[in-house]
C-alpha cells in the first residue's frame, strides 16, 4: 500500500520559534524547565530539550516524493485521497497572504472563567500544561492558543484549515468538522511514567504558575520555518531548517529527497 511507503521519520513540518527566540520565550521555557529539573517527584529524571529545539508545530507537512510530486500523507491516510502538495502555492500563500503576526497566549487562564472555548473538551486552564505519556516516558507540554481582542481566537485552526487548498491536511483534521487550535511547546522528556496522583500534583502546580503569568508570543513570518527532521524532538544536530521568509518551492521539494 502507498500508506506504508510514507515514513513517520524522517519527514517535514512547518514550525514556529525553532532556533533563535525572543527573550520572553526563552525565559518562559527556562523557568518551567528549571521547575521540572528541581522537582522532587521527578528524581532528576527530567531531561530538558535544548532551548533552540523547543518549537510549536503549525502543521505537519509529511509526504513522500513520487514521480507526480510530493504526495500528502494525511490526505491519503485520513481521507483516502491521493493529492500532491502544491509547493509553489503553499509558499506564496504563507509568505504573502497570511495576516501576521498571530498572537499566541500562554498561561493566564482562570478555571472559573468561561472562555467560550474548549480544547479537546477541556477548559484552557486544564490544557495549559500537560504531562503526556509516551511509552516509558512522560512528555511535559505547554499549550497556548491564538489570542485576538482579548479572546481565544481560531486563527491557528483557520490557518491549518486554509492550507488544505494546497493539498496539505492537518493531521488532526480528520473530517471537515474537526477543530485543532492548540499550539504545543514540548519541553523535554521525563524518563519514566508517572503515576496518576503524581501527574495531577505536578500538572496543577505548573498550571497555577502559568495562570499567574500570562505571556503573549507573536508569531511573525520570520519565526516560521520548514524543518526536515529525523526524530520527533527535532534534535538540532540532525534537523535541517529553512526559514519560511526565504525558502523557494524548489528548496521545499529538496527537503523530501532524503525520505525513504
Amino acid at each position: 500500500m502507498l500508506n506504508s511507503l510514507i515514513p513517520e521519520l524522517p519527514n517535514v513540518s512547518l514550525v514556529a520559534f525553532y532556533g533563535d527566540k525572543s527573550a520572553v520565550l526563552k525565559q518562559l521555557i527556562k523557568q518551567i524547565q528549571t521547575y521540572l529539573i528541581n522537582h522532587q517527584l521527578l528524581s532528576k529524571q527530567f531531561i530538558p530539550y535544548q532551548i533552540e529545539q523547543v518549537h510549536g508545530t503549525i502543521i505537519g507537512c509529511e509526504g513522500i516524493k513520487t514521480e507526480l510530486g510530493i504526495m500528502s500523507k494525511w490526505f491519503y491516510q485520513s481521507r483516502g485521497e491521493t493529492k500532491m502538495i502544491d509547493c509553489e502555492g503553499l509558499i506564496n500563500y504563507l509568505q504573502t497572504q497570511v495576516n501576521f503576526p498571530i498572537d499566541i497566549r500562554i498561561g493566564g487562564y482562570d478555571l472559573a472563567y468561561n472562555y467560550k472555548f474548549l480544547s479537546r473538551d477541556q477548559h484552557p486552564y486544564l490544557r495549559s500544561f500537560q504531562l503526556q505519556p509516551a511509552a516509558e516516558q512522560t512528555i511535559p507540554v505547554i499549550i497556548g492558543w491564538s489570542w485576538q481582542n482579548n479572546h481565544i481566537s481560531r486563527q491557528i485552526d483557520n490557518l491549518r484549515r486554509n492550507l488544505q487548498q494546497f493539498n496539505l491536511l492537518h493531521k488532526y483534521h480528520l473530517n471537515n468538522q474537526a477543530i485543532d487550535n492548540d499550539f504545543y511547546l514540548r519541553l523535554g522528556t521525563i524518563n519514566f511514567a508517572l503515576d496518576i496522583e503524581d501527574l495531577q500534583v505536578l500538572a496543577k502546580e505548573i498550571r497555577d504558575l502559568l495562570a499567574n503569568q500570562p505571556t503573549t508570543l507573536p508569531i511573525n513570518l520570520s519565526d516560521l520555518a520548514f524543518a526536515n527532521y529525523q526524530d520527533l524532538a527535532l534534535t538540532p544536530q540532525t534537523t535541517t531548517v529553512l526559514p519560511l521568509n526565504s525558502i523557494t518551492a524548489s528548496e521545499l521539494r529538496q527537503l523530501y529527497l532524503t525520505l525513504k
